[in-house]
């Protein structure tokens, strides 16, 4: 399925491909596709709606390592 999402960064809305196969409950890293910034994508199977509930958060991002 489809869902419009906000990016918590540049607050510009974009469309992603969210699908049940993958599980009910996810959460993945994707990057605005703007603003190419990083958020967390929480998605969870609402069986009332039958949709995913979306939270999407500013990425905690990673640590870099020195070489």
């Amino acid at each position: 399925m489809e869902y419009k999402v906000q990016c918590p960064f540049c607050r510009e809305k974009f469309s992603i491909e969210i699908l049940k196969e993958d599980g009910e409950d996810q959460e993945f890293v994707w990057d605005c596709e703007i603003c190419c910034r990083p958020m967390d994508v929480h998605a969870r199977w609402d069986e009332g709606h039958h949709r995913f509930s979306l939270r999407v958060d500013p990425s905690s991002g990673f640590d870099e390592m020195a070489i």
